[in-house]
């Protein structure tokens, strides 16, 4: 564009230097601006690089020495078998766990492009999902009732890799995401949830749990780069993601956050006797100034392979016809624990998380006449069925009269909402109170003991939902 407006200036130039007979008059005036919607409005004519984004394989079948990937696009890409470098670290075995190649933007097709991420690709299946599926099934759905309606939300949460600040990331900050009202956390759980984003609270709590299931894998927690071939992980049995969870770590009594550490701690704590029977020699190996147990050792200094090899699995060389793509490892039952223990943690945020999301206020209004006060508003809950309530006024910040409490029943939803919802008409008894300008509050308390919180808003409209202005005449 800039080529084009300065040839055009060079122009104008030229013609005011021509005699005046060599104008021509008959054209009519040109302004800058029809000149600039000329030149945005023409084509450029050089032509332009189609975007592009990046499409992953991941290996599926070995056939006639050929490797063949399944991509996320929903492409079959066939390669030639490769020898690995072993002085590399390089595995075993003729073929890449997996390839990342560009291509045309908009080529995925629509399976894919429902879930795009390149985590959710995966020929063996997630084991994310494979813990969250177990955890659910191993908790009481009677009890916990919200997170049995938000399977659907929390399963496909589990596989989300936004929870770590970048790629190389082992961990990420957990608390954040509990929390919510950054611009990382995308609302995170609790701000999300307060400002009646459910779908995407529970879904934010899957990816929560994510983070808190890394720390079962023996390189996350030892804080050691890797990439998608590493071999705990790209451990590939038919029973590979078998999850058994023989109990829960605890009944929930910790901050949902809190599991990310805490089993961290635990698998930081066996590091040291997970040996490779070959050798001897630990299979991860924790930096020698890692942060102490209790400390997130992903913030710290790196880990690494012991023997300088990531060594779990090798890839199994007698098994690789009709479409398997099986590995071997010495140490099996170290994956099954960690599955496990993966699995209790996510139970125990499951559980913790159910008992702390608050009672929400709705739909809050006052109306006064014959020196009463009509108050009408939706009482919202993940799981309470009875719920106490308190409507106070006040005035110039003191409180004014006695707060009236009652009881409000909360109905099950209907699929797909998520929460319990109850109503509440109730009646202000004011003629004791004088003439003038009140401010009303609610305030919920739900069989958990959870109040409903100061920050509570349905909308994008600053001020919370639990007060309105009363005028009492």
């Amino acid at each position: 564009m800039i080529t084009k407006l300065i040839a055009f200036s060079a122009l104008l130039g030229l013609a005011g230097a021509a005699s005046a007979e060599d104008r021509a008059p008959q054209l009519p005036p040109i302004d800058a601006g029809t000149i600039l919607n000329q030149i945005n409005s023409s084509q450029h004519p050089f032509p332009q690089p189609g975007l592009t984004t990046l499409d992953t394989c991941v290996f599926t079948d070995f056939k006639n020495n050929k490797c063949y990937f399944k991509c996320q696009s929903g492409a079959i890409l066939t390669e030639p078998a490769i020898k690995p470098d072993f002085s590399a670290g390089e595995p075993a075995g003729a073929c890449a766990i997996s390839i990342i190649r560009p291509i045309p933007a908009g080529q995925f097709n629509k399976a894919a492009a429902a879930d795009s991420r390149w985590w959710s690709v995966d020929f063996v299946g997630s084991a994310h999902k494979a813990i969250m599926n177990a955890a659910l099934g191993f908790i009481n759905k009677a009890e916990l009732t919200d997170m049995a309606r938000a399977q659907s939300l929390l399963v496909p949460g589990s596989n989300d890799e936004t929870g770590h600040p970048d790629p190389s990331a082992n961990g990420g900050p957990i608390k954040e995401i509990w929390l919510g009202n950054t611009p990382f956390s995308k609302g995170g759980v609790l701000w999300n949830y307060e400002h009646f984003k459910f779908n995407e609270a529970y879904s934010r709590l899957g990816a929560l749990c994510h983070l808190t299931q890394d720390q079962s894998v023996p390189a996350h927690a030892a804080n050691i780069k890797h990439g998608t071939a590493e071999s705990f992980e790209a451990y590939y049995t038919p029973d590979c993601n078998k999850v058994k969870i023989p109990a829960a770590r605890d009944e929930g009594d910790m901050e949902p956050y809190a599991y990310y550490q805490d089993l961290q701690d635990d698998t930081r704590s066996h590091l040291a006797g997970w040996l490779n029977p070959a050798n001897k020699v630990p299979y991860w190996t924790p930096a020698s100034d890692a942060p102490p147990l209790g400390q997130d050792a992903t913030y710290g200094p790196r880990g690494s392979y012991g023997g300088g090899r990531d060594v779990y699995s090798t890839r199994d060389q007698g098994n690789t016809e009709g479409g398997n793509n099986q590995t071997v490892t010495a140490s099996p039952e170290i994956r099954f624990r960690q599955l496990a223990m993966a699995g209790a943690a996510t139970v125990g945020v499951l559980n913790s998380a159910s008992k702390r999301l608050p009672p929400l206020v709705a739909g809050l209004s006052a109306a006064a006449a014959d020196r009463s006060v009509a108050v009408k508003f939706t009482v919202l809950d993940n799981r309470s069925r009875k719920a106490t309530y308190a409507l106070s006024l006040s005035r110039n910040g003191a409180l004014q009269g006695l707060p009236y409490a009652g009881i409000v029943d909360l109905k099950e939803p209907v699929s797909p909402e998520l929460m319990l919802k109850g109503e509440v008409n109730a009646a202000l008894n004011v003629a004791a109170l004088p003439a003038g300008s009140y401010v009303l509050d609610v305030r919920v308390i739900d069989s958990d003991g959870n109040a409903t919180p100061d920050e509570v808003n349905t909308d994008d409209i600053p001020g919370n939902d639990t007060k309105v202005m009363v005028v009492i005449n």
